[in-house]
């Protein structure tokens, strides 16, 4: 077979290609896993603070055998996730500490394992290397760079992505041994979030079309098992109901959220703040759904016709293993438009959740390829394949490449207000959270638990410390305050200081706090794609992580030790 789907594509340009195959395939591969290591830092962020450091302290500080188990299994929010605890005490025991960015990483290895299980079954249609090249262009890019880049969604989505298709792709082998580790895998998938139960029902759908009546009732005794395990003493039921009322008086805006869901790697335009911007994933979705539609009944159109077809074993497999994984998608993508539609349409295309669509587009590309019975059909395939995921691609380290800049920033400012002010990394000043956060940081810290990273504020960290509360105001240092409520904007004049600044802060102080937000002006088009001089500092202020009182504005320049801070005539008061 190999020879015949190869044949053809002795052109001088598409055979450069094929020698090329290798690199091509590798390209994005390594781009997505320096940009992870780079951009990937030792800080928790919000609900990580509870779920690793919290977690930690409660399970080392436990005397009783079941009182460790509990903390294990003790759901996080809406979610029990035991896979990523297990994970933290490993690292914990091996190394003496929880650090962020190694969570990151291990998070990365699910990833790159679902990229290998894609590349397994795609070998079994004995094909070029070329066509498997939008593979990786479609999933392996930064539009989900808050899964990538963070550590709790990063051990939620993918593992339960990997460990669900590998279950599904186990469920497809013949051998006693293989159903035993799709059962274990579907379990624990289950138990890394809320998102594995819909596995069970795709793996039953799997068995159920290859008509393997013993091994399901098997699987469906040990889908019970892990339904009543993952709900045993659970509270969050109203929640749901309060989730789902909402989606059934919003039947419209429901199913259009299940396409925009789906649609979402097609989310082109997402600085657009109004409802245009969903019109290009929701019609991605809708098309999708349409091709997945018409797989579906190509793949299984022997259950509602009578006639038999002679398939090739490795065709049957694959057919199997797509139909499940559709299952699985869509399944999801329904429940998160009839559960997460009430918090706000822009949880459709949220970072957190692009993963899925990254995913399920780069399964029905290979699903087509499995179905083109010919080289040209094939052809066609990788064309439209080599265009979208480029153009994908390019568009998603365009756009998304900055924030991923700034986010590494923001997160390193936000660990120093936390260690110098003690709030900071997703707090909201004077909340039950914020006392958490203070006291679990402190007592990681001092544990040594939890070491607080180095930044580009290290430098003149001891000012923080040291600056006087009654600092001068620099009537030279011009700056603009505006906005209310939550959030003020603040700028210096865009030529402020003559020299380049690199990475500066927007430092704000009253006479007991001082709190730093990241300058975003390095982040900016003009900045960063085009590499001109930052000589002026702007960011937003987030007033719900400040204590009551009157703080003077000014910026911290790290790059300039002689004249570290200024502040200007600009004040802000916070009121009880």
């Amino acid at each position: 077979m190999a020879a015949t789907l190869t044949a053809p594509i002795e052109r001088p340009f598409v055979s450069r290609l094929q020698k090329v195959a290798p690199f091509l395939i590798a390209l994005p591969i390594v781009c997505f896993v320096l940009f992870v290591w780079t951009y990937a830092v030792n800080v928790p962020w919000f609900d990580d603070i509870d779920a690793f450091l919290g977690f930690t302290l409660a399970y080392t500080n436990a005397t009783d055998f079941s009182d460790k188990i509990y903390n294990i299994f003790v759901p996080n929010n809406e979610h029990r996730i035991v896979v990523a605890k297990l994970i933290t005490l490993g690292m914990y025991y091996l190394t003496g500490e929880v650090n962020f960015r190694w969570l990151i990483l291990i998070a990365l290895l699910f990833m790159l394992s679902v990229l290998a299980l894609l590349s397994r079954v795609f070998r079994s249609m004995q094909a070029s290397w070329l066509l498997f090249v939008p593979v990786p262009l479609l999933m392996l890019q930064p539009q989900y760079y808050l899964t990538s880049l963070w550590s709790i969604p990063g051990l939620q989505h993918p593992v339960v992505i990997c460990l669900t298709l590998w279950s599904l792709y186990l469920l497809t082998r013949s051998g006693r041994n293989q159903f035993a580790g799709a059962i274990v895998m579907q379990v624990f998938a289950t138990l890394s979030m809320s998102n594995g139960l819909m596995g069970w029902v795709a793996g039953g759908i799997v068995l159920a079309l290859n008509k393997k009546w013993y091994k399901l009732a098997g699987w469906l005794a040990g889908s019970v098992l892990a339904v009543v395990l993952y709900f045993y003493n659970f509270q969050s039921a109203s929640r749901t109901g309060e989730s789902l009322a909402y989606s059934l008086a919003h039947p419209a805006q429901a199913l259009a959220a299940f396409f925009t869901f789906t649609g979402g790697l097609f989310d082109f335009i997402p600085a657009v703040k109004t409802s245009w911007r969903y019109v290009p994933p929701t019609v991605g979705g809708v098309v999708l759904a349409a091709i997945v539609v018409g797989l579906l009944y190509r793949m299984n159109r022997s259950l509602w016709t009578r006639r038999v077809e002679q398939l090739d074993e490795g065709l049957q497999k694959r057919r199997l293993f797509f139909s499940g994984a559709y299952a699985f998608f869509y399944g999801n993508a329904a429940i998160i438009a009839l559960l997460r539609l009430r918090y706000g349409y822009d949880v459709m295309v949220v970072s957190n959740y692009m993963i899925y669509p990254a995913v399920l587009t780069a399964l029905i590309y290979l699903n087509l390829l499995s179905e083109c019975a010919t080289w040209e059909a094939k052809r066609w395939c990788l064309r439209i394949g080599l265009i979208g995921g480029v153009f994908v691609w390019l568009f998603t380290y365009g756009y998304y490449w900055p924030k991923m800049a700034f986010r590494k920033q923001m997160l390193l400012t936000s660990a120093m207000n936390q260690k110098h002010s003690d709030i900071g990394l997703g707090a909201t000043w004077g909340t039950s959270f914020a006392n958490m956060a203070r006291s679990v940081m402190r007592e990681s810290v001092s544990r040594g638990i939890y070491k607080y990273p180095e930044s580009y504020i290290t430098p003149v960290e001891p000012l923080l410390k040291a600056m006087n509360s009654t600092v001068t105001n620099d009537s030279c240092l011009s700056m603009t305050l505006y906005g209310g409520g939550v959030i003020y904007q603040t700028a210096t004049a865009f030529d402020a200081y003559p020299s380049d600044l690199g990475q500066a802060a927007i430092v704000i102080k009253s006479d007991r706090h001082t709190i730093l937000y990241a300058s975003e002006t390095p982040f900016t088009f003009r900045h960063f794609w085009l590499n001109k001089p930052v000589t002026s500092a702007h960011s937003e202020i987030l007033t719900i992580v400040l204590a009551p009182g009157r703080y003077q504005v000014g910026v911290l320049t790290p790059s300039q030790p002689n004249q570290p801070y200024r502040f200007s005539c600009q004040s802000l008061s916070i009121r009880e």
